[in-house]
């Protein structure tokens, strides 16, 4: 989620008993680009400590080569143990930015995306969906194909956002699907 999981809350999730934590959506071109926004979103801490291991960097990105250019900076600075690709956020920012589940639909682009990750970086892909009706079994068949290792879905759709009930069905529908974990959200 945008601004809602940094280190401290991370800390907090994980006393309670959370055993994976995420770190806030960032966008992968200005976290490949900027040493400032790196440094205003990634504190010193992030990542460095037991308490906030492990830990999956989640990363907004349309375009392969700067996901992995913030992926590689991820790796090199054993920042993380896995990327995430947020393909589930239905905010304006993200049809603005041309992200999240506004590339649901673009499954050359997404195949790109995820592949480039996983032929390029060692750390483990992963990535957020949303429902896309008819096409959501074919969708997470191709992420898993490229080469993500772990599935997360969001039963609803972009338009549904979080103001109607989970479809569980289809959850349970892609879980059998595919040979990768999936979580449902």
């Amino acid at each position: 989620m945008v601004d809602q999981s940094e280190l401290a809350f991370r800390v907090l999730c994980r006393r309670h008993g959370a055993n994976l934590c995420y770190t806030p959506m960032l966008q992968a071109r200005m976290f490949a680009e900027s040493q400032a926004y790196r440094d205003r979103h990634i504190s010193p801490a992030d990542g460095k400590s037991p308490h906030d291991r492990p830990l999956v960097v989640q990363f907004a990105a349309n375009d392969p080569d700067q996901l992995l250019a913030a992926a590689k900076i991820c790796e090199s600075n054993d920042l993380c143990d896995a990327i995430d690709l947020n393909l589930g956020c239905p905010q304006k920012i993200a049809k603005r930015g041309r992200f999240g589940a506004f590339l649901l639909e673009e499954f050359d682009l997404l195949r790109r995306l995820v592949g480039t990750l996983h032929s390029h970086c060692s750390l483990p892909v992963t990535c957020k969906i949303r429902l896309i009706g008819d096409q959501t079994i074919d969708l997470a068949r191709l992420l898993q194909d490229a080469g993500c290792s772990l599935l997360t879905v969001h039963g609803r759709t972009r338009v549904q956002k979080c103001a109607c009930e989970c479809d569980w069905a289809t959850i349970a529908a892609v879980k059998a699907a595919l040979s990768i974990p999936v979580v449902a959200n």
